[in-house]
């Protein structure tokens, strides 16, 4: 009667099976220098310390490089040795263009580039944003080390990008509510000078534009003109600037329509501060230059009080 095989024999009997099974498995293919995705991403905090420090960036031949800023840039960053990304390929190291309403950077080598890898490859990129200006030195590594993504960023960036937010809004506030209030004690303070408002009808036509002087006031040596621009032609009359023989630089102007129509005419104020030596009487021209169209030209003088 046959003995029943017992579980160690029946292992040792199945072992030259199960290695040969393993042997004849083929190994996993290697993945050879160079080849498949690289994913490499920094993030790199701006604080204190690292005001003045020079940023590398790692660059690869055949890797795109995304640098993400806080902010928006302030303009196209200056670069050494780049080309614009979407124009034509030239000589240079880099091609670089600026993407996202300018917050982000990409960059990577130039397969035309003038030197050759064993040259120098790094070159110095400016970037300018509105709280802060940073410098970056990109240059060339290997594959495997090359950055696909820098991320710059604040302390906090949330809640200092709200911050900031809010800060700018409490002195742009604080900055309207000064000049509110300057302008109005400059008004009040007029009024307690000697002042005089008198009436005009001058009025002068050149070609199809009518100005007519309405009002004249002095407020101490602050003087305003009131005064109406008509368009009698078919086509609209863009106003450009006014000018007035005194004052200066001094001058604030307001006009209702900057573009005249021949169904509505345009009220206008110019006012001015007399320098030192100028008479508060007078005599006073009146200019308006059309801006665009036929560049015409209409003045109106000898306006006094």
């Amino acid at each position: 009667m046959a003995r029943p095989i017992g579980v160690p024999l029946v292992l040792l009997l199945l072992a030259p099976c199960v290695a040969g099974a393993r042997e004849a498995t083929p190994d996993k293919p290697s993945v050879a220098e160079g080849d498949g995705p690289v994913q490499n991403t920094r993030e790199i905090v701006l604080d204190e310390r690292s005001a003045g420090k020079v940023f590398g960036i790692r660059t690869a031949r055949n890797v795109l490089t995304t640098v993400e800023f806080p902010e928006d840039l302030s303009g196209r960053p200056a670069c050494g040795d780049c080309e614009d990304d979407q124009g034509p390929e030239g000589d240079a190291l880099y091609r670089m263009e600026v993407s996202g309403q300018g917050r982000y950077l990409t960059i990577r080598p130039n397969p035309g580039g003038r030197r050759g890898r064993d040259e120098d490859t790094g070159t110095t990129v400016l970037v300018r944003m509105e709280h802060a200006t940073l410098t970056l030195f990109v240059d060339q590594t290997e594959r495997a080390r090359a950055d696909t993504r820098v991320v710059f960023s604040y302390p906090n960036r949330a809640a200092d990008s709200e911050y900031l937010r809010v800060e700018r809004a409490k002195i742009e506030a604080e900055a309207a509510a000064k000049a509110e209030t300057a302008l109005t004690a400059r008004f009040l303070r007029a009024f307690a000078e000697p002042h005089r408002c008198e009436t005009k009808s001058a009025r002068v036509r050149s070609d199809d534009i009518v100005l007519e002087a309405k009002e004249m006031c002095s407020f101490g040596r602050e003087v305003i003109i009131t005064f109406e621009i008509e368009n009698r032609g078919r086509a609209p009359l863009e106003v450009g600037s006014v000018v007035v023989n005194k004052g200066g630089e001094n001058k604030r102007e307001y006009l209702s329509e900057q573009t005249v129509g021949n169904d509505r005419p345009s009220t206008g104020v110019v006012a001015f501060h007399l320098a030192d030596g100028e008479e508060v009487r007078g005599p006073y021209e009146l200019t308006v230059f059309e801006s665009g169209g036929r560049g015409r030209v209409i003045s109106l003088g000898r306006l006094e009080f």
